[in-house]
């Protein structure tokens, strides 16, 4: 790929990124990035602009400039810049769950064409906490009419049976103990009545597999990891730093491993992308997706699905474009995949 001489101007929270054809707003709030640019002939742009909007950005300028100017030669464009300052950004990093929220139980009442995929999205837990606290056995069917109970943690509710203790409820579910009795506020663990309800923080394994789980049923890799051919520009060569498996429209995007949805949404030339953060330091990405089906905060199973494959952006046919990211580099997917 032809280099791109860009200049980069930044304060505080904000970035932005000038070339010759592009300015990149990146505003790295709290809790949200929030992306704008401005494409085109930017020579152009400035010669037509009016002298309110030249003003406003010339003083935005001189103002960045007193607090950090500086020049840098890359060889990424637009979009990979934009897509690397999302990843790095402290905002996509996982935060480890409260352990000290309140457990609030909510009754939702299931709508017509409502899927388990759109309530969990909305309620921000898991389809496993759903299905394990309704005694749900499909991840798919639920009937409109049915009055669910979801937890506002993911977990499960379980009922107390006679024989069993909370030592067996623990082992069986992988918790500890002591989790479970200050959830509950529990005080002798010895003393409970049969057919009271409690709740199991992360009652399900977080991890089907050791290492990552292969993001989709199936495919088939159309771009490996490395140096290729630029597919949108002929002839060029660019640095790749994932792999693009092609699958049909509409396929089922599963999560490679636990951890917590930090962003979903459009990522320019990547299209719709959702980013996870899990909590050994890894993060994942997955682009070009039609439709994600998770929202931020929301903390997923490894296996889960997360969104739908699409071929939006800057796409040459559906596919999914995955990458695994440690420490703000993108490492080769199949160093770490699973091969089950």
């Amino acid at each position: 790929m032809s280099l791109i001489f860009t200049k980069v101007f930044k304060i505080r929270n904000l970035s932005i990124s000038v070339s010759s054809n592009t300015i990149l707003f990146v505003w790295f709030g709290r809790k949200r990035i929030k992306v704008k640019s401005i494409r085109g002939d930017i020579q152009k742009f400035i010669k037509n602009a009016s002298i309110a909007t030249l003003l406003f950005v010339v003083v935005l300028v001189a103002g960045l400039t007193i607090y950090r100017t500086t020049s840098i030669k890359i060889t990424e464009n637009e979009d990979d810049i934009q897509k690397n300052q999302i990843l790095k950004s402290i905002t996509t990093d996982y935060i480890v769950p409260q352990d000290q929220q309140k457990l609030e139980i909510i009754e939702h009442t299931v709508k017509k064409g409502e899927t388990l995929s759109q309530i969990a999205k909305s309620y921000k837990v898991s389809i496993d906490t759903i299905c394990g606290s309704n005694g749900l056995t499909s991840y798919d069917n639920v009937a409109p009419g049915k009055v669910l109970k979801i937890p506002n943690m993911d977990g499960i509710l379980y009922k107390m049976r006679k024989g069993v203790s909370l030592v067996d409820i623990a082992k069986a579910y992988k918790v500890s103990l002591e989790k479970i009795l200050q959830q509950n506020e529990i005080k002798n663990p010895d003393f409970i009545a049969s057919e009271r309800v409690l709740f199991i923080p992360d009652a399900k394994p977080r991890n089907i597999v050791e290492g990552f789980l292969w993001p989709l049923v199936g495919g088939r890799v159309t771009s490996s990891f490395g140096w290729r051919r630029n597919p949108m520009a002929s002839g060029d060569r660019e640095f790749h730093p994932g792999i693009d498996i092609s699958i049909p429209l509409g396929s089922a995007v599963r999560a490679s491993k636990y951890g917590q949805v930090t962003y979903a949404g459009w990522m320019g030339g990547y299209g719709y992308a959702v980013i996870l953060a899990h909590p050994d330091g890894f993060k994942t990405l997955y682009a070009h997706l039609s439709s994600p089906l998770v929202s931020v905060g929301q903390y997923v199973k490894q296996g889960q699905t997360i969104a739908r494959s699409g071929s939006t952006g800057r796409s040459t046919g559906p596919h999914l474009h995955f990458e695994i990211i440690r420490n703000g580099s993108q490492k080769n997917p199949f160093a770490y995949f699973n091969k089950r």
